[in-house]
């Protein structure tokens, strides 16, 4: 078997099935779990009737009863919609996988977050940790698809997020879940706001009786991770029972340096490379001295590129491991992105059920679950934002510019030590690069629970009111958003020689300067002397360097003078954390009631929710901007107030509510033995905002076993209280136009439209004797879905004098806000708001199939063979043009596989993802084997180029996973269980981008071997 597995998609379902057969399956299990549940079955030996019936019996359990989707219970293949379980036997055959994993190797999920490197999965970045786990199905973001525990709402992340917040579903204890029931088309009509491509439901084991522990741990090379558990249950007397779990979660990290394909030269087209780095370059403008700050900086960019004045390299880039390229020294920041990041959680779940008398049931339950990252790992320093505003000068008289003169000055051009030591330089660099350290912090979430339920039976089934339930809920949700940050005017006081903690000098305020500082009174200070000190940006400060594989990795630069190396109290002088704390709480009461309009044809549920979102977020005191929002501390004047540090951004406290108030009804009507209808529709409103849902599903039982199912409806996603909300946040991007990092503002807007979409469902379902399958084409028709504008788009319209009028009012100036007197090269800022982009089209098909076959029974054991294939084919996703005053900000795109890196709207896409297994089960052994497959994509920021140095990176190649699970299950005593998965170590397909893979589809695990334990009394 190849790497990749080299298979056409047409063929990926036959050959997965004829890979799996060759792998000669020969385990065995004692519990019949086609689908999603599992019973015990015990025959006789030699018995054919007694083991037909058993395997019958089994069989006509194989879909269970799904609550989800519905206000009635039901079957999967009876509801007239779409909608598939993963119950715990189930997820046990697949190596019991993380939340993450799960999700992420779901065919109707994309752009799951979660383990990969936070500061590039979200925007803005960084503002999620990634002890998070998210659900986004169909891949039009997780804000799209409602979560929900034991069929209630649950709160959202805390972290204000740019197209939604969502809901963290790693909080939820996996030793406490019973089953996960997915609905995969909308269900707003049913559930509300939010549930616009559907709902995942998470159910506790609320019946659960006796003690339970589990204990695993998952080996993979440079890491792991453990997980261990427990679940009591006790009936407390006839009509009440109490369940209470625990469960910690750990996870090692993971270095790039442990991984081949992680870490590769520049040439090798990989992600994670700067132009900007240390060893860096050094310019040598022609200045006069009477330029103004427009002109300073295009001196300096014109030294940089060889135009006027010049440029040299420090001679030492390669040998630190940079990478030399025309006049920078590019820097891998990859070494210090962690593929996994070490981190600790600790879940707790707990809940009291029974009945309060013979008509009135109760339900409560709690939820504490805590998540800790406490060396969260980040590159060393971040670039300059204007390199060329000349705080980073590097004077005659700097020691480090002496001694390299000394040494280097010839090679660099200049004809003798006094040439070298003529006007001022400038480094083109960071603060620290390929020496390392890299920064860590610190980063914790926390979520909270409170939930009961009240149903009293008013009167037998069949009468027009048979029910009431009374529910409510309170979660809330907490967690701090940091980033390592650098003080700009202490970076400019060290190049002066005037850093560190205890020299004294300050900085003021010079508008007439590039840099809008200058130096504060010297007083007795003098450069360099006593407690001021230079920061060398030369490569002699560094000894060592931190980069795997570089020269001087394992011996040292011929160049290093201790005498020049920057002390660590300067480094830490300069350095500051940005951190923002944020809150959010959510309250939800629901009533419903329920009864039948007419015995045998039709029955009803009618209820009232009421929701209150809060959140809020409070800034530290270095990077609150009401406080700092200019270089210079006390400052306010500034144009670009995006706070007092080079690359990373400050926060503005914020707070916001938001109060919904929603009426729904459902029915669910049987039209003699072969139609079953559900008709529902919900009324919501939020403030002004009030929306409509309606929904009508059909099935038709055609012939035997095998029926039709339609379901067509309208949905929505009312704007949520941040897409209201007028308080900037703000954020540094790329913006193009300037080649820079910039200060992007982002508002709300009280006035938008809610998201709308209608969507449609046509499929079949067959349920034959030993053999269950659905086939389903789905369509979502989006409108005006809630995003902010691209700052990359408002940038690229800025740049072009043509369209320059139509965004003038989103860009800043040196001179103010909405001028148009600069261009792109040197606006200070870029405003965007969110907005209703015109829409989303998107369709597909999913199929699933469950069989179970038995080949004989004899001493009370049953043996069976399994197949089981699951799979989603992403026919279209299109993107619909968004336009700003009457120019085209975002292109139309059809972004089906496509990696969509610059997308804002759209995740990775493969086309297909698809998994399929065979598995051999005999009494209480079980052996699975999983073949899982995802398609190649294309990588759209670099197709149609010519790559004849390089690797092409326009294409990403399609993926298999070959897993093998072995399990063992007693009726009481241990269970055992051993997973070895993606057993040929393939490496997932290689990306130019951060990190050098697509952690949103593909792991960086490797080769994983499983070992789990649980043992029940």
């Amino acid at each position: 078997m190849s790497r990749n597995l080299g298979v056409r998609p047409a063929g990926a379902l036959l050959v997965c099935v004829c890979t799996l057969a060759v792998a000669i399956p020969t385990c065995a299990h004692g519990q019949e779990s086609v689908g999603e549940e599992s019973r015990s079955v015990d025959v006789a030996a030699g018995d054919t009737v007694v083991l037909q019936v058993a395997l019958g019996r089994a069989a006509s359990h194989l879909e269970g009863l799904v609550v989800t989707g519905t206000a009635f219970a039901d079957s999967p293949l009876d509801a007239p919609y779409s909608v598939s379980v993963a119950g715990r036997r189930a997820l046990a055959e697949q190596g019991s996988p993380t939340a993450v994993d799960f999700f992420r190797n779901l065919g109707s999920s994309a752009g799951v977050l979660g383990y990969r490197q936070g500061r590039y999965t979200t925007r803005p970045a960084s503002s999620v940790s990634e002890t998070t786990a998210s659900v986004n199905l169909r891949g039009i973001g997780p804000s799209r698809t409602l979560v929900l525990l034991n069929g209630r709402r649950q709160v959202y992340l805390p972290a204000r997020l740019a197209g939604g917040r969502f809901v963290d579903v790693n909080a939820f204890p996996s030793i406490a879940l019973d089953r996960i029931e997915i609905v995969k088309e909308g269900a707003s009509a049913v559930y509300g706001s939010g549930a616009v491509a559907g709902v995942t439901n998470f159910l506790t084991r609320g019946d659960f009786e006796g003690l339970e522990t589990s204990v695993a741990h998952e080996w993979f090379a440079g890491s792991g991770e453990s997980l261990a558990g427990a679940i009591w249950g006790k009936r407390l007397d006839e009509r009440a029972r109490a369940v209470v779990s625990a469960e910690v979660s750990l996870t090692g990290k993971l270095s790039p340096d442990e991984r081949e394909w992680a870490l590769r030269d520049y040439r090798a087209r990989t992600g994670g490379w700067s132009s900007t780095g240390n060893p860096g370059a050094f310019l040598f403008p022609i200045l006069t001295g009477g330029e103004t700050p427009a002109e300073f900086a295009e001196a300096l960019r014109d030294a940089h590129r060889g135009r006027r004045g010049g440029v040299y390299v420090d001679p030492q880039c390669n040998d630190f491991g940079g990478h030399l390229e025309g006049h920078t020294c590019r820097f891998s920041y990859q070494p210090w992105d962690d593929l996994l990041q070490a981190s600790r959680q600790l879940r707790l779940f707990g809940e009291v059920n029974g009945d309060l008398s013979e008509r009135t049931s109760y339900r409560a339950e709690a939820l504490w679950a805590e998540a800790k990252t406490p060396e969260w790992m980040t590159t060393p320093s971040f670039p300059p934002i204007s390199p060329y505003d000349g705080a980073q000068i590097i004077e005659p008289d700097h020691p480090g510019r002496r001694e390299f003169c000394r040494v280097h000055g010839q090679n660099a051009g200049f004809a003798d030590a006094t040439a070298c030591l003529a006007d001022d330089w400038y480094f083109y660099g960071r603060l620290v690069g390929s020496s390392g350290p890299g920064r860590t912090l610190e980063r914790g979430a926390r979520t909270r629970r409170l939930a009961g339920s009240i149903e009293r039976r008013i009167g037998d089934e069949g009468r027009l009111l048979e029910s009431v339930e009374l529910a409510a809920g309170y979660s809330a949700s907490g967690g701090n958003w940091n980033l390592p940050a650098e003080y700009a005017y202490r970076k400019y006081l060290a190049f002066r020689g005037f850093g560190g903690p205890e020299c004294g000098v300050e900085v003021v305020v010079d508008s007439s300067s590039p840099s809008g500082m200058a130096l504060g009174p010297l007083g007795s200070a003098a450069a360099g002397e006593g407690d001021c000190m230079y920061y060398n940006p030369f490569s002699s400060a560094h000894e060592r360097s931190a980069q795997p594989g570089s020269r001087y990795f394992d011996q040292s630069n011929p160049d290093h003078v201790a005498a020049l190396a920057n002390d660590p109290a300067l480094i830490d002088w300069v350095n500051e954390e940005v951190n923002l704390e944020n809150s959010a709480r959510l309250l939800v009461g629901d009533a419903v009631v329920k009864g039948t309009l007419a015995e045998g044809l039709a029955r009803y549920a009618l209820g009232y929710q009421f929701r209150w979102l809060d959140v809020a977020g409070e800034p530290n005191e270095p990077g609150d901007l009401s406080v700092n929002p200019c270089p210079v501390l006390g400052d306010k004047s500034c144009v670009e107030k995006a706070g007092a540090f080079t690359f990373t951004s400050g926060h503005y406290e914020y707070q916001g509510a938001q109060t919904v108030h929603r009426a729904f009804v459902e029915s669910r009507i049987e039209l003699g033995a072969r139609v079953g209808a559900q008709i529902a529709a919900n009324l919501e409103s939020h403030g002004p905002v009030i929306g409509f849902d309606p929904k009508v599903a059909v099935r038709l039982e055609v012939a035997g076993p095998v029926a039709l199912r339609a379901s067509v409806q309208t949905t929505m996603r009312t704007p949520s209280v941040d897409d209201l909300d007028e308080d900037r946040s703000t954020s540094r991007e790329y913006v193009s136009g300037a080649g820079a990092y910039k200060a992007v503002d982002t508002y709300g807007k009280p006035n938008l439209d809610s998201e709308r979409a209608f969507t449609y469902n046509v499929g079949a379902t067959g349920r034959f004797r030993r053999l269950r399958a659905t086939i389903d084409y789905w369509s979502y028709d989006f409108e005006n879905v809630i995003d902010a504008m691209p700052a990359a788009g408002v940038s690229r319209l800025y740049d072009d004098l043509a369209t320059r009028e139509a965004v003038r009012e989103f860009v800043t100036c040196p001179d103010g806000e909405g001028t148009g007197t600069c261009d792109a090269a040197t606006l200070e800022r870029v405003r965007v708001v969110y907005v209703n982009w015109p829409g989303i089209e998107m369709s597909g098909i999913d199929a699933r199939m469950d069989a179970r076959f038995p080949l004989y029974g004899r001493r009370g054991r049953t043996v069976a063979v399994s197949l089981k294939a699951d799979g989603t084919y992403l026919r279209n996703f299109l993107v619909k043009a968004l336009g700003v005053n009457g120019v085209e900000l975002n292109p139309e795109e059809r972004v089906v596989g496509r990696l969509n890196q610059d997308s804002p709207m759209a995740p990775p896409l493969p086309r297909l993802k698809a998994s399929c297994s065979i598995g051999w089960h005999v009494g209480e052994l079980s052996l699975v084997n999983s073949l899982s497959w995802v398609s190649g994509y294309e990588n759209e920021a670099f197709a149609g180029r010519r790559y004849r140095e390089y690797n092409d990176p326009s294409r990403i190649d399609r993926f298999a996973t070959w897993d093998f699970t072995l399990l063992r299950r007693a009726p009481r005593g241990v269970d055992l269980s051993l997973s070895v998965l993606n057993m040929l170590n393939s490496p997932p397909p290689p990306v130019l981008w951060e990190q050098g893979y697509d952690g949103f589809t593909h792991s960086p695990k490797g080769r994983r071997v499983k070992v789990s334990a649980t043992w029940r009394r």
